[in-house]
């Protein structure tokens, strides 16, 4: 093709691109931010659509409140803050106009709980829950009542009753259909029962239509890891490739796959499938940092001992910058830690997983990693011999996020370490239970 003529098409591009620009309504760019961020995995370009949605519509609470959350995915938890308090304004105006509109109680609860208000954010939960009992006790067969009803419930902690809540969507054949059966196999997985969260994986796929790919590809890859943490990883291996059949360039499948290879000691086909990752999300701080950490494991697997401490010095360089740009950044500084900690430089890692901790939001915000942090200084700690300090470490992650595995099983070798046998056997067990493996 000659320039003269790509130079013109670029512009028509340019002119029909800039068009349709001035012609997407506000809930236009609320769905494209939604795009964004959940199939395309971009932080910077879903904020772009819900500013665009916000210029158009400064009043709509949830538009403020996809916006809050993004920057919360992005480290910024000064940023949101200033959003989810602009959400949490207009949506207490909207229940001042409706004090029965159930979708804003909801709403108000996650804002709340996003800035560590739990207490009032329970109420609004439990009042949207109540308003919805009201109008199904009304309208019974509302699947699309039902499907929100399961979503308070379960955020809630409320599990058993969200599963009988995401079945009557199901019965009543909803537009959420799909997801709610979606959903329960996730649920049934995190309780350990993998023989029927699988059958209700294929339940879940059966419900689900062929031209929605988005949510085909999150069955699937429910379903691969139940595979996995069933301990099938050659069947986990299966449903990650058929996930990626509908999107071949879907990090998230490609994320999953590379973890089944390794676990089936098929480290340079992992090696390879990290490093697309790496390729596909230059941009995106979470990808670079899981996919460098699983590359460079996969490395040192196969004795590529330098090519390991590469892939983990690249990491600590991105690492390093993001400080440099957000000193704040809690999440950037449990990375930096988790880099240290692989390249066996335990006292630098707890200096970062310590200043992870300092800066480290409330633990209900998106943005916090006060978790994660305690339990990587508690696995320094361990390194160093330092037991009754790593011990301490990995109850406190454990206080914060009682349901990981990780801690559990840290905490069950700093009792062993410690001659605890019988109680660090039983924090083993908890650590299986929850899914953790080698």
């Amino acid at each position: 093709m000659k320039a003269g003529f790509a130079i013109a098409l670029l512009a028509i591009a340019m002119l029909c691109a800039s068009s349709l620009a001035q012609e997407m309504t506000a809930e236009d760019w609320s769905r494209k931010g939604e795009d964004e961020l959940f199939n395309n995995s971009s932080f910077e370009g879903a904020l772009q659509a819900f500013d665009k949605a916000i210029d158009l519509d400064s009043r709509n609470a949830t538009f403020w409140l996809d916006k809050a959350q993004v920057h919360e995915f992005m480290g910024d938890r000064n940023l949101a803050v200033g959003a989810y308090e602009e959400a949490l304004n207009l949506t207490d105006e909207d229940l001042q106009k409706n004090p029965d509109d159930a979708d804003a109680w909801w709403s108000r609860g996650v804002i709340l709980d996003s800035l560590d208000r739990q207490t009032e954010a329970k109420k609004a939960r439990e009042r949207a829950i109540q308003v919805y009992n009201q109008t199904l006790a009304d309208s019974p067969e509302d699947g699309e009542t039902w499907f929100k009803m399961a979503e308070v419930l379960l955020s809630l902690n409320r599990e058993d009753e969200a599963i009988d809540a995401y079945e009557k969507s199901i019965e009543t054949n909803s537009s959420k259909a799909g997801m709610a059966a979606i959903t329960v196999s996730n649920l049934i997985a995190e309780a350990g029962r993998y023989d029927e969260a699988l059958k209700a994986s294929d339940r879940a796929l059966n419900l689900t239509s062929p031209d929605n790919i988005q949510d085909r590809k999150l069955a699937l890859e429910i379903k691969g890891t139940i595979l996995k943490e069933a301990g099938r990883p050659e069947g986990a291996l299966q449903a990650f490739d058929e996930a990626l059949k509908l999107d071949p360039e879907d990090k998230t499948s490609l994320m999953y796959k590379a973890q089944a290879l390794s676990e089936l000691h098929r480290y340079n086909e992992s090696i390879e499938t990290y490093q697309k990752v790496i390729e596909l999300g230059a941009n995106e701080s979470n990808w670079i940092t899981n996919a460098l950490i699983g590359k460079g494991d996969a490395l040192n697997a196969t004795g590529r001992k330098n090519e390991a401490l590469e892939a983990y010095r690249s990491l600590l360089e991105i690492k390093e910058l993001e400080i440099q740009e957000n000193p704040e950044d809690s999440m950037a500084w449990v990375s930096k830690g988790r880099a240290l900690f692989k390249m066996e430089q335990y006292d630098e890692a707890i200096e970062a997983f310590d200043r992870s901790i300092e800066v480290s939001p409330g633990p209900y915000a998106m943005s916090s990693a006060s978790d994660a942090a305690w339990a990587g200084k508690g696995d320094a700690l361990l390194k160093l011999g330092r037991n009754e300090e790593a011990l301490e470490a990995y109850r406190q992650a454990i206080e914060i996020f009682p349901l990981n595995g990780d801690s559990w099983h840290g905490k069950g070798e700093a009792l062993q370490a410690l001659g605890k046998r019988i109680e660090g056997d039983w924090a083993f067990q908890m650590a299986d239970k929850l899914g953790y493996r080698e």
